[in-house]
């Protein structure tokens, strides 16, 4: 999805993991504690608001990504991120294209070695 933002000239906004789009009103902004799935329909206990639940988020969502683009960064975090990546871990590296080499294949060992194996156990 993001290639084809950046190929169409969008911007991709991920909402954080966390973030309470079916449980907000998005008339008066009150938070339920509780929605379960099955209730299809959202109730606002505040304001009053009947909303299908999807469309009550879909809401919520759009009024984030609008709050995204006119504030900075806004309180979006990438795919449901809710601690930051600790220093020091392993460093992502990119893979080369081409052909594998036989004995950098993966953590099986070579055929010739499993055969070994096996034939000492008889």
């Amino acid at each position: 999805m993001a290639y084809k933002a950046e190929w169409n000239g969008g911007r991709r906004i991920v909402a954080n993991r966390w973030y309470p789009s079916s449980k907000t009103c998005s008339d008066c902004g009150a938070v339920k504690a509780k929605l379960p799935l099955r209730v299809r329909t959202y109730i606002c206990d505040s304001c009053g608001l009947v909303l299908d639940r999807d469309v009550n988020a879909a809401r919520n969502l759009a009024a984030l990504a609008r709050e995204a683009t006119t504030a900075g960064s806004g309180p979006v975090a990438g795919r449901g991120a809710d601690h930051k990546t600790r220093p020091g871990g392993p460093v992502a590296m990119k893979r080369q294209p081409g052909p594998a080499q036989a004995d950098k294949t993966g953590t099986v060992p070579p055929q010739g070695g499993t055969y070994r194996s096996v034939a000492r156990a008889h």
